[in-house]
Protein backbone atom coordinates (compact mmCIF):
# COMPACT_ATOMS: atom_id res chain seq x y z
CA UNK A 1 0.00 0.00 0.00
CA UNK A 2 0.97 3.67 -0.98
CA UNK A 3 -0.43 6.29 1.11
CA UNK A 4 -1.59 9.02 -1.21
CA UNK A 5 -0.54 12.69 -0.72
CA UNK A 6 -1.95 14.67 -3.38
CA UNK A 7 -0.54 17.56 -5.06
CA UNK A 8 -1.05 21.07 -4.03
CA UNK A 9 -3.10 21.93 -7.16
CA UNK A 10 -5.57 18.26 -6.88
CA UNK A 11 -5.99 19.67 -2.96
CA UNK A 12 -7.18 23.42 -3.94
CA UNK A 13 -8.89 21.63 -6.65
CA UNK A 14 -10.92 19.01 -3.96
CA UNK A 15 -11.65 22.38 -1.98
CA UNK A 16 -12.40 20.34 1.30
CA UNK A 17 -12.69 23.18 4.10
CA UNK A 18 -9.39 22.59 5.26
CA UNK A 19 -7.88 24.25 1.28
CA UNK A 20 -10.66 26.75 1.22
CA UNK A 21 -11.62 27.65 4.16
CA UNK A 22 -8.95 30.79 5.06
CA UNK A 23 -8.55 33.83 3.02
CA UNK A 24 -6.11 35.98 3.21
CA UNK A 25 -7.94 40.00 3.65
CA UNK A 26 -7.51 40.04 -0.37
CA UNK A 27 -9.18 37.22 -0.40
CA UNK A 28 -6.10 34.85 -1.66
CA UNK A 29 -6.45 31.19 -1.06
CA UNK A 30 -4.27 29.77 1.93
CA UNK A 31 -2.48 26.53 2.41
CA UNK A 32 -4.34 24.35 4.73
CA UNK A 33 -2.31 24.26 7.82
CA UNK A 34 -5.15 24.34 9.90
CA UNK A 35 -8.29 22.18 10.53
CA UNK A 36 -8.52 18.70 11.31
CA UNK A 37 -8.31 17.25 8.39
CA UNK A 38 -5.31 14.98 6.60
CA UNK A 39 -4.46 15.49 3.13
CA UNK A 40 -4.32 11.42 2.38
CA UNK A 41 -8.15 10.56 1.59
CA UNK A 42 -8.90 7.65 3.58
CA UNK A 43 -8.27 3.96 3.74
CA UNK A 44 -8.56 1.49 0.64
CA UNK A 45 -11.33 -0.15 2.58
CA UNK A 46 -13.21 2.64 3.68
CA UNK A 47 -13.06 3.91 0.37
CA UNK A 48 -14.32 0.87 -1.49
CA UNK A 49 -17.34 0.35 0.97
CA UNK A 50 -18.04 3.52 0.55
CA UNK A 51 -18.39 3.85 -2.95
CA UNK A 52 -20.52 0.14 -2.91
CA UNK A 53 -22.69 1.85 -0.58
CA UNK A 54 -23.39 4.74 -3.15
CA UNK A 55 -23.98 2.27 -5.89
CA UNK A 56 -26.28 0.23 -3.70
CA UNK A 57 -28.31 3.25 -3.42
CA UNK A 58 -27.28 3.09 0.21
CA UNK A 59 -28.17 6.63 1.14
CA UNK A 60 -31.07 6.72 3.42
CA UNK A 61 -32.11 6.37 6.67
CA UNK A 62 -29.69 3.61 8.49
CA UNK A 63 -30.94 0.61 9.52
CA UNK A 64 -30.51 -1.12 12.97
CA UNK A 65 -27.99 -3.01 11.84
CA UNK A 66 -25.50 -0.81 10.58
CA UNK A 67 -25.42 0.72 14.11
CA UNK A 68 -24.75 -3.26 15.83
CA UNK A 69 -22.20 -3.19 13.30
CA UNK A 70 -20.23 -0.29 14.46
CA UNK A 71 -20.65 -1.50 18.24
CA UNK A 72 -19.12 -4.84 17.48
CA UNK A 73 -16.34 -2.93 15.20
CA UNK A 74 -15.31 -0.85 18.91
CA UNK A 75 -15.49 -3.50 20.61
CA UNK A 76 -12.33 -5.52 18.98
CA UNK A 77 -10.75 -2.15 18.11
CA UNK A 78 -10.51 -0.79 21.77
CA UNK A 79 -9.41 -4.68 22.78
CA UNK A 80 -6.76 -5.13 20.19
CA UNK A 81 -5.06 -1.79 20.36
CA UNK A 82 -5.53 -0.93 24.04
CA UNK A 83 -6.46 -4.10 25.92
CA UNK A 84 -9.86 -2.53 26.88
CA UNK A 85 -12.31 -5.08 27.22
CA UNK A 86 -15.79 -3.23 26.82
CA UNK A 87 -18.88 -4.80 25.57
CA UNK A 88 -21.23 -3.70 23.11
CA UNK A 89 -24.55 -2.99 25.12
CA UNK A 90 -21.77 -0.10 26.77
CA UNK A 91 -21.63 1.62 23.31
CA UNK A 92 -24.35 4.12 21.56
CA UNK A 93 -24.11 5.98 18.53
CA UNK A 94 -24.25 10.22 18.48
CA UNK A 95 -23.77 12.27 15.33
CA UNK A 96 -20.95 13.59 16.66
CA UNK A 97 -18.34 14.11 20.05
CA UNK A 98 -19.52 17.50 20.22
CA UNK A 99 -23.19 16.49 20.33
CA UNK A 100 -22.59 13.92 23.04
CA UNK A 101 -20.89 16.56 25.11
CA UNK A 102 -24.24 18.50 24.80
CA UNK A 103 -26.15 15.68 26.39
CA UNK A 104 -23.76 15.15 28.84
CA UNK A 105 -24.19 18.81 29.99
CA UNK A 106 -27.98 19.09 29.81
CA UNK A 107 -28.41 15.25 30.77
CA UNK A 108 -25.73 13.99 33.21
CA UNK A 109 -24.55 16.90 34.91
CA UNK A 110 -25.90 19.09 37.87
CA UNK A 111 -28.47 21.93 36.89
CA UNK A 112 -26.27 25.42 36.58
CA UNK A 113 -23.14 23.47 37.27
CA UNK A 114 -19.93 25.09 35.77
CA UNK A 115 -18.13 23.36 33.20
CA UNK A 116 -14.11 22.87 33.96
CA UNK A 117 -12.31 22.67 30.65
CA UNK A 118 -7.85 22.55 30.86
CA UNK A 119 -6.40 25.34 28.04
CA UNK A 120 -5.17 25.14 25.39
CA UNK A 121 -8.22 23.14 24.26
CA UNK A 122 -9.86 22.28 21.15
CA UNK A 123 -11.95 25.43 20.33
CA UNK A 124 -15.80 24.41 20.97
CA UNK A 125 -14.83 23.49 24.33
CA UNK A 126 -14.72 26.90 24.99
CA UNK A 127 -18.09 27.82 23.88
CA UNK A 128 -20.56 25.01 24.03
CA UNK A 129 -21.20 25.27 27.67
CA UNK A 130 -22.48 28.84 27.12
CA UNK A 131 -24.86 27.34 24.82
CA UNK A 132 -26.28 25.48 27.90
CA UNK A 133 -26.66 27.92 30.15
CA UNK A 134 -23.13 27.53 31.24
CA UNK A 135 -20.13 29.13 32.31
CA UNK A 136 -17.21 27.61 31.46
CA UNK A 137 -13.80 27.47 33.85
CA UNK A 138 -10.61 27.80 32.22
CA UNK A 139 -7.93 26.31 33.54
CA UNK A 140 -4.68 27.07 31.80
CA UNK A 141 -2.45 24.24 32.02
CA UNK A 142 1.41 23.54 33.55
CA UNK A 143 3.87 24.81 30.82
CA UNK A 144 7.72 24.10 30.83
CA UNK A 145 8.97 25.91 27.81
CA UNK A 146 12.34 24.66 28.49
CA UNK A 147 11.51 20.40 28.55
CA UNK A 148 12.66 18.11 26.42
CA UNK A 149 9.37 16.63 24.53
CA UNK A 150 5.90 17.04 24.94
CA UNK A 151 5.44 14.92 28.38
CA UNK A 152 7.56 17.33 30.49
CA UNK A 153 6.24 20.78 28.87
CA UNK A 154 2.35 20.53 29.35
CA UNK A 155 0.56 18.90 31.82
CA UNK A 156 -3.05 19.28 33.93
CA UNK A 157 -3.30 21.65 36.67
CA UNK A 158 -4.77 19.85 39.14
CA UNK A 159 -5.02 22.43 42.10
CA UNK A 160 -7.06 24.67 40.03
CA UNK A 161 -9.36 21.93 38.94
CA UNK A 162 -9.92 20.95 42.41
CA UNK A 163 -10.54 24.95 43.10
CA UNK A 164 -13.01 24.64 40.59
CA UNK A 165 -14.79 21.41 41.62
CA UNK A 166 -14.88 22.67 45.22
CA UNK A 167 -16.52 26.01 43.80
CA UNK A 168 -19.52 23.43 42.68
CA UNK A 169 -18.52 22.95 38.99
CA UNK A 170 -19.77 19.34 37.38
CA UNK A 171 -17.58 18.75 34.75
CA UNK A 172 -14.39 18.39 33.70
CA UNK A 173 -13.36 17.93 30.42
CA UNK A 174 -10.72 15.89 29.23
CA UNK A 175 -9.11 15.58 25.77
CA UNK A 176 -6.64 12.87 25.49
CA UNK A 177 -4.56 12.61 23.31
CA UNK A 178 -4.68 16.49 24.16
CA UNK A 179 -5.65 18.41 20.87
CA UNK A 180 -3.50 21.10 20.43
CA UNK A 181 -0.51 19.94 23.01
CA UNK A 182 -0.04 16.72 21.35
CA UNK A 183 0.13 14.70 24.58
CA UNK A 184 -0.91 11.13 25.77
CA UNK A 185 -1.10 11.25 29.32
CA UNK A 186 0.28 8.79 31.19
CA UNK A 187 -1.45 6.19 33.57
CA UNK A 188 0.01 8.16 36.66
CA UNK A 189 -1.79 11.19 35.36
CA UNK A 190 -4.80 9.75 34.89
CA UNK A 191 -4.94 8.72 38.56
CA UNK A 192 -4.04 11.81 39.93
CA UNK A 193 -6.94 13.56 37.95
CA UNK A 194 -9.36 10.79 39.75
CA UNK A 195 -8.03 11.19 42.72
CA UNK A 196 -9.29 14.57 42.66
CA UNK A 197 -12.54 14.25 40.50
CA UNK A 198 -13.68 11.29 42.87
CA UNK A 199 -14.10 13.73 45.87
CA UNK A 200 -16.96 15.61 44.15
CA UNK A 201 -20.19 15.14 42.66
CA UNK A 202 -18.75 16.05 38.71
CA UNK A 203 -18.44 14.18 35.43
CA UNK A 204 -15.21 13.66 33.19
CA UNK A 205 -16.12 14.21 29.71
CA UNK A 206 -13.21 12.19 27.91
CA UNK A 207 -13.10 13.04 24.07
CA UNK A 208 -10.09 10.23 23.07
CA UNK A 209 -11.14 10.98 19.12
CA UNK A 210 -6.79 10.69 18.82
CA UNK A 211 -6.28 7.43 20.24
CA UNK A 212 -5.50 5.61 17.40
CA UNK A 213 -3.11 8.58 16.36
CA UNK A 214 -0.27 7.87 18.76
CA UNK A 215 2.88 8.47 17.18
CA UNK A 216 4.84 5.78 18.92
CA UNK A 217 3.78 2.61 20.55
CA UNK A 218 -0.33 2.51 19.66
CA UNK A 219 -0.80 0.29 22.62
CA UNK A 220 1.11 2.82 24.82
CA UNK A 221 -2.40 4.72 24.68
CA UNK A 222 -4.89 4.08 27.73
CA UNK A 223 -8.50 5.54 28.27
CA UNK A 224 -9.38 7.30 31.57
CA UNK A 225 -12.69 4.83 32.02
CA UNK A 226 -10.65 1.42 31.81
CA UNK A 227 -8.58 2.06 34.91
CA UNK A 228 -11.81 0.52 36.87
CA UNK A 229 -15.06 1.08 37.80
CA UNK A 230 -15.00 4.14 40.13
CA UNK A 231 -12.88 5.65 36.89
CA UNK A 232 -15.94 4.81 34.36
CA UNK A 233 -19.06 5.47 37.30
CA UNK A 234 -18.08 9.25 36.25
CA UNK A 235 -16.98 9.36 32.76
CA UNK A 236 -18.45 9.81 29.49
CA UNK A 237 -16.20 8.25 26.79
CA UNK A 238 -16.61 9.78 23.10
CA UNK A 239 -14.59 7.76 20.42
CA UNK A 240 -14.96 8.08 16.48
CA UNK A 241 -13.00 7.37 13.29
CA UNK A 242 -13.29 10.98 12.09
CA UNK A 243 -9.99 11.98 12.76
CA UNK A 244 -7.64 8.91 12.65
CA UNK A 245 -9.14 7.71 9.24
CA UNK A 246 -10.23 11.05 8.00
CA UNK A 247 -14.08 10.42 7.56
CA UNK A 248 -14.96 13.83 9.62
CA UNK A 249 -17.76 14.70 7.45
CA UNK A 250 -19.58 11.40 7.62
CA UNK A 251 -21.20 11.84 11.46
CA UNK A 252 -20.77 8.70 13.37
CA UNK A 253 -19.19 9.41 17.15
CA UNK A 254 -19.35 5.80 19.50
CA UNK A 255 -20.34 7.28 23.64
CA UNK A 256 -18.69 4.10 25.71
CA UNK A 257 -20.87 3.82 29.15
CA UNK A 258 -19.76 0.82 31.22
CA UNK A 259 -21.55 1.95 34.39
CA UNK A 260 -25.38 1.16 34.31
CA UNK A 261 -26.61 3.79 35.61
CA UNK A 262 -25.02 6.73 34.17
CA UNK A 263 -25.72 4.88 30.63
CA UNK A 264 -29.23 4.54 31.54
CA UNK A 265 -29.35 8.19 32.30
CA UNK A 266 -27.51 9.04 29.10
CA UNK A 267 -30.12 6.75 26.88
CA UNK A 268 -33.14 8.05 28.82
CA UNK A 269 -32.18 12.02 27.63
CA UNK A 270 -33.68 13.87 24.50
CA UNK A 271 -31.30 14.04 21.60
CA UNK A 272 -32.88 14.43 18.48
CA UNK A 273 -32.45 18.36 18.26
CA UNK A 274 -28.34 16.93 18.14
CA UNK A 275 -29.27 15.19 15.09
CA UNK A 276 -28.42 11.46 14.20
CA UNK A 277 -25.45 9.44 12.92
CA UNK A 278 -25.17 9.64 9.46
CA UNK A 279 -25.21 5.85 7.50
CA UNK A 280 -22.66 6.31 5.05
CA UNK A 281 -20.70 7.57 8.48
CA UNK A 282 -21.74 4.14 10.28
CA UNK A 283 -20.62 1.80 7.00
CA UNK A 284 -17.13 3.95 7.13
CA UNK A 285 -16.46 3.56 10.43
CA UNK A 286 -16.79 -0.62 10.26
CA UNK A 287 -13.68 -1.38 7.99
CA UNK A 288 -12.24 1.71 9.39
CA UNK A 289 -11.75 0.16 12.84
CA UNK A 290 -11.21 -3.38 11.14
CA UNK A 291 -9.86 -3.23 8.07
CA UNK A 292 -7.36 -0.38 7.76
CA UNK A 293 -4.32 -0.70 10.14
CA UNK A 294 -2.03 -0.99 7.35
CA UNK A 295 -2.90 2.30 5.86
CA UNK A 296 -3.33 4.37 9.25
CA UNK A 297 0.26 3.30 9.32
CA UNK A 298 1.85 4.80 6.43
CA UNK A 299 -0.39 8.04 7.41
CA UNK A 300 1.43 8.08 10.87
CA UNK A 301 4.62 7.56 9.49
CA UNK A 302 3.99 10.77 6.67
CA UNK A 303 2.83 12.73 9.96
CA UNK A 304 6.21 11.77 11.88
CA UNK A 305 8.14 12.49 8.93
CA UNK A 306 6.46 15.81 8.61
CA UNK A 307 7.01 16.28 12.17
CA UNK A 308 11.32 15.63 11.71
CA UNK A 309 11.07 18.29 9.27
CA UNK A 310 9.37 20.65 11.45
CA UNK A 311 11.75 20.18 14.52
CA UNK A 312 14.69 20.59 12.27
CA UNK A 313 13.30 24.01 10.99
CA UNK A 314 12.39 25.16 14.41
CA UNK A 315 16.08 23.96 15.84
CA UNK A 316 17.76 27.34 17.11
CA UNK A 317 14.92 29.42 17.27
CA UNK A 318 13.24 30.76 19.76
CA UNK A 319 9.78 29.24 19.13
CA UNK A 320 8.54 27.72 22.12
CA UNK A 321 8.17 23.42 20.51
CA UNK A 322 7.31 20.36 21.76
CA UNK A 323 7.11 17.25 19.14
CA UNK A 324 3.78 15.54 19.67
CA UNK A 325 3.19 12.51 21.25
CA UNK A 326 0.02 11.55 19.46
CA UNK A 327 -2.49 13.96 17.34
CA UNK A 328 -1.25 15.20 13.61
CA UNK A 329 -1.82 18.61 15.14
CA UNK A 330 0.85 20.57 16.97
CA UNK A 331 1.30 23.54 19.05
CA UNK A 332 3.83 26.27 18.84
CA UNK A 333 4.33 29.54 20.91
CA UNK A 334 5.59 32.83 20.18
CA UNK A 335 5.65 34.28 23.63
CA UNK A 336 9.45 35.37 23.19
CA UNK A 337 8.95 37.50 20.38
CA UNK A 338 7.31 40.80 21.50
CA UNK A 339 7.43 42.49 18.00
CA UNK A 340 4.86 39.71 16.48
CA UNK A 341 1.55 40.69 17.87
CA UNK A 342 -0.46 37.89 16.28
CA UNK A 343 1.27 35.47 14.48
CA UNK A 344 -1.30 33.31 12.92
CA UNK A 345 -2.27 36.74 11.08
CA UNK A 346 1.37 37.31 10.17
CA UNK A 347 1.41 33.57 8.25
CA UNK A 348 -1.94 34.54 6.82
CA UNK A 349 -1.28 37.60 5.27
CA UNK A 350 2.25 37.60 4.86
CA UNK A 351 2.90 33.96 3.92
CA UNK A 352 -0.84 32.92 2.57
CA UNK A 353 -0.74 30.12 5.25
CA UNK A 354 -3.48 29.32 7.25
CA UNK A 355 -3.30 28.13 11.02
CA UNK A 356 -5.29 28.76 13.89
CA UNK A 357 -4.63 31.12 16.00
CA UNK A 358 -3.60 30.65 19.34
CA UNK A 359 -6.28 32.83 21.30
CA UNK A 360 -9.10 31.02 19.91
CA UNK A 361 -7.90 27.97 21.95
CA UNK A 362 -7.90 29.71 25.75
CA UNK A 363 -6.89 33.08 27.21
CA UNK A 364 -3.13 34.04 27.08
CA UNK A 365 -2.28 32.01 23.86
CA UNK A 366 -2.51 35.01 21.58
CA UNK A 367 1.04 34.03 20.45
CA UNK A 368 0.91 30.65 19.96
CA UNK A 369 -0.55 28.77 16.60
CA UNK A 370 -2.03 25.43 16.11
CA UNK A 371 -0.69 23.88 12.82
CA UNK A 372 -1.75 20.31 11.35
CA UNK A 373 1.04 18.47 10.16
CA UNK A 374 -1.04 15.77 8.30
CA UNK A 375 0.00 17.16 4.82
CA UNK A 376 1.42 16.28 2.09
CA UNK A 377 4.96 16.81 1.48
CA UNK A 378 5.06 19.76 -1.17
CA UNK A 379 2.67 22.02 0.39
CA UNK A 380 3.47 20.42 3.72
CA UNK A 381 7.86 22.30 3.16
CA UNK A 382 6.26 25.75 2.20
CA UNK A 383 4.20 25.69 5.50
CA UNK A 384 7.54 24.53 7.51
CA UNK A 385 9.41 26.92 5.23
CA UNK A 386 7.03 29.87 6.52
CA UNK A 387 7.20 29.01 10.37
CA UNK A 388 11.01 28.87 10.50
CA UNK A 389 11.56 32.28 8.65
CA UNK A 390 8.81 33.69 11.13
CA UNK A 391 10.76 31.95 13.99
CA UNK A 392 14.37 33.04 12.87
CA UNK A 393 13.00 37.10 11.77
CA UNK A 394 11.10 37.90 14.50
CA UNK A 395 12.56 36.63 17.96
CA UNK A 396 15.59 37.90 20.26
CA UNK A 397 18.34 36.72 18.38
CA UNK A 398 17.16 38.28 15.12
CA UNK A 399 15.05 41.18 13.48
CA UNK A 400 11.76 41.96 12.29
CA UNK A 401 11.37 40.73 8.77
CA UNK A 402 11.83 43.22 6.25
CA UNK A 403 12.31 41.81 2.31
CA UNK A 404 10.37 37.84 3.53
CA UNK A 405 8.71 36.98 0.90
CA UNK A 406 5.44 34.74 1.01
CA UNK A 407 6.80 30.76 0.38
CA UNK A 408 3.78 30.51 -2.50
Amino acid sequence: MTLWTPTEAELYEAGTQKWSGVKTTDGESTLGAWVAEMDFGTSPAVKARLQKAVEQGFLGYPPAWAGEAVKEALVELEDRRYGWAIKPGWVTLAPSILASLRVTIDALTRPGSAVIVPTPAYMPFLTIPAEHGRDVIEIPSLHNPDADGAEDAWALNLIAIEEALQNGAGLVVLCNPWNPTGRSLTVAELQALHAVVGKYDALVFADEVHAPLVLGDPGSFVSYASLGPDYAAHTVTAVAASKAWNVAGLNCAQVILPDAALRQKYEDAPKSRFGYPAALGQLATVPAYLESDEWLVEAIAQINANLDLLGEALQGTDGDYHRPEATYLTWLGFDAYPELEDPAVTLREEYRVGVNDGVTLGRGYERWIRVNAAMSPEPWKKVVAAIADLANGYGPSGSKMGDAQPVI
